[in-house]
């Protein structure tokens, strides 16, 4: 019974309690003595939400739940080894992506503290460029992708590049509760576009509270006219209050948009002021970008 419904139940019994005299006393009294049951009831709820939200931690349940929610569907796998993918005594829960050989590992910690003090000592997964073992972290959860072959046509690469895409997203929205923050503004020939994507955690145990967070900056492009193949290479750089970017020979592609790519960046307060600077051919003109 969720909080919401015995709340309701214990409203409609006390009402009934009040409206109708002609209840007898025990039948009054047991209906009481229910509402005390019901009320403690919520009270343990409420401090079980508390404790979840506190401990801010994931089962492997929660995991394949959501994995199945965004229909990636994991069934159990087998691998004939596991010795190979011990982390200081933690094995992980193996599984095979059930429409294709893929491999999924999942690794659960007691805290994401754990999680990260035994990557820094084991330095295992330490390079999320590989195509080999691709790691995801997830607060006190280590995932892992493995693609059933290393890529080796293009075919290959966009099919893992897909299957990444789908587990990364998966992964920082509904796993980490990621958010994302969009920056706009134009000026007379451009529009430009800032993105940021974060997630922050604070964690309480016996030790005090904790910090987990993640953050990823993607600066957006574009030019508005039609004379897109009269622009030619740019110079484009932005500075966002904790850091700066420049570029320089930038092209555009036919729909006027400059392919500069994004990655890792400082937490951003949501009334930050973003510049960016576009220079081409003898002209120069600037943008302010704000929250949306």
């Amino acid at each position: 019974m969720s909080r919401y419904e015995v709340n309701n139940l214990i409203k409609n019994l006390s009402q009934s309690i009040t409206s109708k005299n002609s209840i007898k006393k025990l039948k009054v009294w047991g209906i009481a003595a229910v509402i005390v049951i019901l009320t403690i009831t919520v009270g343990i709820l409420e401090h079980k939400a508390d404790e979840n939200f506190k401990n801010n931690v994931l089962t492997l349940n929660d995991i394949v739940k959501v994995f199945k929610k965004q229909n990636i569907y994991l069934k159990e796998g087998k691998l004939k080894s596991t010795d190979d993918f011990d982390l200081k005594g933690i094995k992980p829960s193996i599984y095979k992506i059930a429409d294709n050989k893929d491999t999924i590992l999942i690794y659960i910690f007691k805290s994401f503290q754990e999680r990260e003090e035994v990557l820094n000592e084991t330095n295992r997964y330490s390079n999320s460029y590989s195509f080999e073992e691709v790691p995801y972290n997830a607060k006190n959860a280590l995932i892992v992708f493995i693609p059933s072959e290393i890529p080796k046509t293009e075919e290959d690469f966009i099919s893992i590049f897909k299957t990444r895409e789908l587990i990364s997203n998966t992964v920082f929205k509904f796993l980490n509760d990621g958010k994302e923050r969009v920056y706009k503004g134009e000026s007379e020939n451009w529009e430009g576009t800032f993105t940021l994507r974060y997630y922050e955690h604070w964690i309480e145990d016996e030790n005090g509270l904790h910090y987990d967070s993640y953050s990823a900056q993607y600066p957006k492009l574009k030019y508005k006219k039609t004379d897109i193949g009269s622009v030619g290479l740019i110079i484009f750089e932005y500075d966002t209050t904790h850091g700066k970017g420049n570029f320089n020979g930038l092209g555009l592609n036919k729909e006027g948009y400059a392919d500069i790519g994004g990655g890792g960046g400082s937490m951003l307060e949501e009334k930050a002021e973003i510049k960016y600077t576009i220079k081409w051919k003898d002209k120069e003109e600037h943008i302010v970008l704000k929250a949306q």
